[in-house]
């Protein structure tokens, strides 16, 4: 359950060009740095449903729909990683700095400035930047910490890093099996955080353990907002030798291996009264599980995860819960249950080729019909030299069901500004021919690193 090693730090350690940057080290080999970088280029072809409605005349159901769909090709740069690892002070201490060169904000900002006349609303203002007007140049540190394990059974980790909750966001990103991680990773995992990790293994790493704390609000804020701290806990077991942080066929083990791991998260936020008449009062508590289970052979394998996920408000607020779970706020439950799971696995096709398929599902309020989201992903990648110079190609058939988040099924009924919800939303039945989302995404990525 360790978190991923800093790997490689000496000047003499790894080949120049192979991905682990260039080296440097004292004389008596205490100090080591080495500097790399790596990024993707990628295209990526969007064709997705676009339902709306044909006109803003009609209130009340039936409502009459259309299926504008669109298709969206574009060219990007997901990642440009310039890092900086090495080891100081003692053999066991090691350290890391990494930055995205092209990374977002992260995320839209708000400041809602009230009205000179409560009474009218008039002379309100509500400032927004952030996601909306980027352009992918933002600078923005993405790992910095300390790691040392003077010992097998005892070790940490301090500063800026992955929270072990969630086994495939543990993978490094230039080590996937394709182009990206599945929808219920990226819903589920809390990613980087602010904390302390401790953890460890037995002698031969068959069982291990981390245990962290962290200030619960991710990078989306620089320091805690309240008082109380996120915390995990994560145990993980293997047939043999150490659990591993890999995915790629390219990277299994010579021989047969089973791993498998359990995982807890839990943070506790306070929200107070703002200038913003819509905030959050009271406590919000969110508490994820996670369980998986790897199975690798020589050049095949097959990787499991399962995600829980609950949502508790307290009184004071549950009010405003219809904005988190809208089937739970329905019923007037202070409590949203969420749950996801993804099965992957990959075979490898002589020394550069790699075929991999994936299925996922995120239901994101168990009390809500129709709101699912599923995704299915057939990939190839092509080895030119390892993970330093490989190209992947993925295609991906996404359903987003008519109630669920993101749907465009669910935006008609929700309306707009200029346009009120339909009556007893969600109500997909008003509209008569609306439906689930049907969306298609290839992606084709080239990554190099240095």
């Amino acid at each position: 359950p360790a978190p991923t090693p800093a790997g490689p730090t000496a000047g003499s350690e790894a080949p120049l060009g192979g991905g682990e940057g260039v080296g440097f080290g004292s004389p008596s080999g205490t100090f080591t740095f080495r500097l790399g970088f790596w990024g993707q280029t990628r295209f990526e072809l969007f064709d997705r449903d676009q339902y709306r409605r044909k006109d803003r005349v009609t209130l009340t159901p039936p409502i009459p729909i259309e299926n504008i769909g669109q298709t969206e090709k574009t060219f990007d740069l997901p990642h440009l990683r310039l890092w900086m690892r090495g080891r100081a002070f003692r053999p066991w201490l090691t350290y890391k700095v990494e930055i995205d060169l092209v990374a977002n904000d992260e995320g839209l900002r708000e400041v809602f400035i009230p009205p000179v006349n409560p009474v009218t609303g008039s002379n309100a203002v509500l400032v927004r930047a952030g996601a909306e007007s980027l352009d992918g140049r933002t600078l923005k540190l993405v790992d910095y910490y300390l790691d040392g394990r003077p010992s097998r059974a005892a070790g940490f980790r301090v500063g800026q890093f992955k929270i072990p909750q969630g086994r495939q966001e543990l993978v490094t990103d230039t080590r996937l099996q394709m182009t990206g991680r599945s929808i219920a990773s990226d819903f589920f995992a809390p990613g980087r955080d602010r904390g302390i990790t401790l953890y460890g293994s037995t002698p031969e790493g068959r069982i291990g353990y981390a245990v962290g704390a962290y200030n619960g609000g991710g990078l989306t804020h620089k320091t805690n907002t309240d008082k109380d701290l996120a915390y995990n806990l994560r145990l993980t077991g293997t047939s043999g030798g150490p659990y591993l942080d890999i995915e790629s066929v390219l990277d299994d083990p010579d021989r047969f291996h089973v791993q498998g791991g359990v995982s807890w998260y839990g943070s506790r936020q306070r929200t107070t009264q703002t200038s913003d008449p819509v905030s959050l009062l009271g406590v919000i508590e969110d508490r994820r599980v996670a369980a998986d289970l790897e199975l690798f052979w020589k050049r095949a394998n097959l990787m499991m995860e399962y995600h829980q996920g609950r949502i508790q408000l307290d009184d004071s607020i549950q009010q405003r819960m219809e904005f988190i779970c809208f089937g739970a706020f329905k019923q007037g439950l202070v409590t949203c249950d969420q749950q996801g799971y993804h099965v992957q696995g990959g075979v490898r096709i002589g020394r550069r080729h790699e075929l991999s398929a994936r299925h996922a599902m995120v239901d994101s309020d168990r009390d809500l019909s129709r709101d699912r989201q599923y995704e299915t992903t057939l990939n190839y990648t092509y080895f030119f030299s390892g993970h330093a110079l490989r190209w992947s190609t993925s295609l991906s058939a996404l359903t987003l069901q008519v109630n669920g988040p993101g749907s465009s099924g669910l935006d008609v009924q929700r309306g707009d500004s200029s346009i009120p919800t339909v009556p007893n939303f969600p109500n997909p039945e008003g509209f008569p021919g609306l439906d689930d989302d049907h969306d298609r995404r290839l992606v084709t990525q080239l990554q190099w690193a240095f």
